[in-house]
């Protein structure tokens, strides 16, 4: 039985297919606008489908014989190459779309606004520190955001998968 590791594939088409449905929301506007917040999860779903099919493609490609541990290695792999995927689409994301970073802000600002626990200094504070540090914060939000959200939906995956247990034992193992 050739054990076929399946995360590259589904990590890499996953990565894809979120990085287009997050396309697609930031160029109808979708994303900017506070009444619609639940429509900025849609990314999450391809992770989560993409999560559950490589766990079943994982389990297939071994016959069932696998442990729940096995499936969520190999969904926690396919979660790191998705992570990985994303960090590089978010650098370029920076030079393409520019004025993301400024309505990201605006949008921030107005929620702030809304907050009437915030005086107008706390807001500019706030907000000159998250156009300073923009990039980091970027980063830190799809690094923790994906591993977070990867794990739950590995643990997921690894529960749906067929699982026979470990390969019988046979003369060729000896």
């Amino acid at each position: 039985m050739e054990k076929k590791n399946t995360h590259l594939a589904y990590g890499l088409i996953t990565a894809i297919i979120m990085i287009i449905v997050n396309l697609v929301l930031y160029i109808t506007g979708v994303i900017y606008n506070p009444d619609y917040k639940f429509i900025s999860m849609l990314g999450y779903i391809p992770f989560l489908i993409g999560i559950i099919m490589n766990a079943i493609a994982f389990s297939k490609a071994r016959d069932g014989f696998v442990s729940f541990g096995n499936v969520f290695g190999s969904c926690f792999k396919a979660t790191l190459i998705i992570m990985l995927v994303l960090v590089v689409w978010g650098t370029i994301s920076l030079f393409v779309f520019p004025e993301m970073k400024d309505k990201m802000l605006e949008m921030s600002r107005e929620q702030m606004i809304k907050n009437k626990n915030m005086t107008d200094d706390q807001v500019d504070m706030a907000l000159n520190m998250t156009k300073k540090y923009w990039s980091l914060f970027m980063y830190i939000g799809v690094i923790f955001g994906t591993m977070i959200f990867g794990a739950i939906f590995s643990l997921i995956g690894g529960a749906i998968a067929n699982k026979k247990g470990e390969p019988p034992m046979s003369a060729t193992n000896f």
